[in-house]
């Protein structure tokens, strides 16, 4: 059977959105059929000026009602927040315009322990439509959880997992840096984290996606943060630091069971620590996977958006789903028409 090639709209031109848009241009040009944003000053311009390619006479445009979607199956890449009741309304409407849709939101990669009810109302409204919806990237989305559930594969045995992620936040972009506090008083970091203000957002919903993809039953998850403090001066691209101040932060979740099985996933996002990935599983034997350099979070979240899109749309399951109901997650070749 063959298959055209995917067709995607790209929602939400951030850092993240104009990384997607880039690399499902340079992948095929032909892909893109819609480019969707709010900001005055990116509605109009040619796509091709957002990305550093020539022209492509495909201007970005202020709603999904301006995208023609006379094609079969059409995908939105949706990158613009990490809050699940913030983004539904925009998944909603991408729907209602026939899109499935591959979203960057954090807290959308495994929604159904921590947000139940609006879960279910996003399940039974792409099934209605007979479309699917995903919330996937690099952490989560992978490193800390979809390669975690793979790899247990080797094992005939699991009770613990570990996951180390170490990454040189000096190296990422500035929201980002903005997010895990770098430059502030450590008084107001721990404030803020006291109102779950501030961190990472989607380290608790890792722990679940292993759980759930392991068939474990958790019967306590347990979140810690804390600062992590520069110890000189040092200028990243969002401000000075000098010692004393944030520099980034430490983030743990723990998952137990009531027979004894734990999931630790631990990640220090600050200036200037070597980057790592380290996945650890203790079985009836212990394996251990190591990154060195880890991966770098954008290039590969858009990346890794893309091919699920493309995942997706072969498979044509409707509801919303997780990295764990798509099969195995690859990175499909699409030509012109290619074979699915």
């Amino acid at each position: 059977m063959t298959k055209q090639y995917s067709k995607f709209s790209v929602f939400g031109l951030g850092p993240i959105g104009i990384e997607i848009l880039r690399s499902a241009y340079q992948t095929n040009p032909h892909s893109i059929i819609g480019v969707i944003d709010i900001d005055p000053e990116k509605i109009g311009n040619d796509i091709g000026l957002l990305i550093n390619e020539k022209q492509t006479g495909l201007n970005v445009v202020s709603s999904i009602q301006e995208v023609k979607t006379n094609t079969d199956h059409p995908v939105a890449l949706h990158a613009t927040g990490s809050n699940l009741q913030q983004v539904w309304p925009q998944i909603k409407e991408l729907l209602d315009h026939g899109f499935s849709v591959v979203s960057t939101c954090e807290q959308l990669s495994f929604s159904w322990d921590r947000y139940p009810e609006i879960a279910k109302e996003i399940d039974d409204y792409a099934k209605a439509k007979r479309l699917s919806v995903i919330g996937t990237g690099i952490n989560p989305g992978f490193i800390m959880d979809t390669l975690v559930i793979c790899f247990s594969t080797v094992l005939t045995t699991v009770n613990k997992i570990i996951v180390n992620r170490r990454v040189d936040v000096s190296k990422r972009r500035i929201p980002l840096q903005k997010k895990v506090g770098i430059g502030m008083p450590k008084e107001e970091f721990e404030s803020l984290a006291e109102q779950n203000k501030i961190g990472h957002v989607g380290l608790e919903e890792s722990v679940r996606l292993i759980a759930y993809g392991l068939n474990w039953n958790l019967t306590s998850v347990k979140n810690t943060i804390e600062p992590t403090i520069a110890g000189e001066n040092i200028t990243v691209p969002l401000t000075s630091l000098k010692p004393g101040d944030v520099n980034g932060l430490h983030q743990v979740s723990k998952g137990k069971t009531s027979n004894g099985r734990e999931i630790c996933l631990d990640l220090t996002m600050s200036v200037g620590i070597n980057q790592e990935d380290e996945i650890i599983i203790e079985g009836n034997e212990t394996q251990r996977l190591i990154i060195p350099n880890g991966i770098f979070g954008d290039t590969a979240t858009a990346a890794m958006v893309i091919n699920t899109a493309k995942q997706i749309d072969a498979i044509r399951k409707p509801g919303l789903l997780t990295m764990t109901d798509i099969g195995l997650p690859r990175n499909i070749y699409q030509s012109e028409f290619a074979r699915i």
